[in-house]
Order: structure tokens, then sequence, then C-alpha cells
């Protein structure tokens, strides 16, 4: 938390106050988000990374003893984390790769995607886990999307509806169920993954990539 709280104290002494009339479009939201010195929407990758980094310890602890049997606290690093703006896309990507040891063939099809949407469906509730609200919805993502992307100093109150709409589409997040090296040589298999925004419901999580079918 130390990282996140000194980039909003740096915020707070670099940006001027924003305004949000008019805003309607994502692309709309990447404008006013990047448009200061040091853009917030550097300080919310920075702090969504970190995040994301944290949400890592759920996983290893409710996965470990099922299909990470390969993982444990003292090999997070395999765990692995990329967050970057696509400018094709008007989106922050954020990507967690998970190395597998089994389960990725072809007749593991459905245990393989459900395991997939369970770790999205856990690290998201992770990454909303201090909101208010307990329910998935589009004002709970904006809600945490606001507290990572804006220093405390310059959030804004309230946000027009098509602001809101438009924000908790910003971030995409996409689980990869890797194949580590040997049992990639060995079986033959490839990486899984799947997707949505953070306020998409697990069972409507898109299975992005399935190469194994």
């Amino acid at each position: 938390m130390k990282l996140k709280f000194l980039f909003c104290f740096i915020t707070i002494l670099l940006f001027s106050n924003i305004s949000t009339s008019e805003i309607s479009t994502k692309k709309d939201v990447i404008r006013n988000l990047s448009s200061k010195p040091l853009s917030y929407l550097d300080l919310g990758i920075m702090n969504l990374r970190h995040d994301l980094d944290r949400s890592i310890d759920v996983i290893l602890r409710k996965y470990t003893s099922n299909f990470l049997t390969n993982l444990i606290s003292d090999r997070k690093k395999e765990i692995a984390i990329d967050v970057t703006y696509s400018w094709r896309q008007s989106a922050v990507l954020a990507s967690i790769s998970v190395p597998m040891k089994k389960g990725l063939e072809s007749k593991y099809h459905l245990t393989s995607t459900n395991k997939c949407r369970d770790i999205f469906n856990s690290v998201r509730n992770e990454l909303l886990s201090d909101t208010i609200e307990s329910t998935i919805s589009s004002s709970r993502v904006a809600s945490y999307l606001v507290s990572i992307f804006y220093p405390p100093s310059n959030q804004p109150f309230a946000l027009q509806e098509d602001f809101r709409n438009a924000l908790s589409q910003l971030v995409i997040l996409e689980i990869v169920l890797r194949p580590d090296l040997n049992y990639a040589l060995k079986s033959n298999v490839s990486p899984i993954s799947c997707t949505g925004t953070l306020e998409t419901l697990k069972n409507n999580v898109k299975i992005a990539h399935n190469y194994n079918q």
C-alpha cells in the first residue's frame, strides 16, 4: 500500500482539478486521464499493477492444493503480471499468466475453462474488496477505478452516468493458464485464456483462446 499512497501523494502535488462534463465514451475518459503531466492514466496503471500483485496471494492460497501444485508462496514470481494501455482498444489491458502442470488437454476443456473463470472471479473480487457495494455493478467497478486512477484530492464527487459506464468498461482483465515448459513439451498443449471487464459476471467471462479443443 505504501507504493500506492506514494504515487497518490505525488499526483496531489502535480495535478489540477478535472472536469467530467460532456464525457461519454472510453476515448474521452482516456483523453481526460492522460492529459496531466504525470497522467492519471499512468497513475492508475501503476496502482492496478500493484493491486494485481496483491491478488496473486489469493490465487496461491486458493488453488495451490488443487491444480497449481507447482506454485508455493516463495515461487510467486512464476505468475506473470502485465498491465498496458491499448490505443487500438481504448482500454487498459491487465493480464495474469499462471503456469500449469496439468489439466489443459482437450478432454479437460470444461474443467480448465471453469478454472480460468474461477481465477478471473477471484482476482476481480479481490480488486473490488475495498468498495462499499457487495454485488458486481458498473457503479462499484467505477468506484474502484476512481480510487486508483484519481488521487484523493481530485476524485470526482459524482460521476455522470455516461462517464461512469465508460469508466467501468475501461479495464479488460485476462487470465492465461499456460503450460509450464515440461508440460508443454511432453503433452503438446497450448495456453487457454479468459477475458472480461471488471463488471463481467463469472458465467459471462469469455474464453478468448482455447487451442486445445
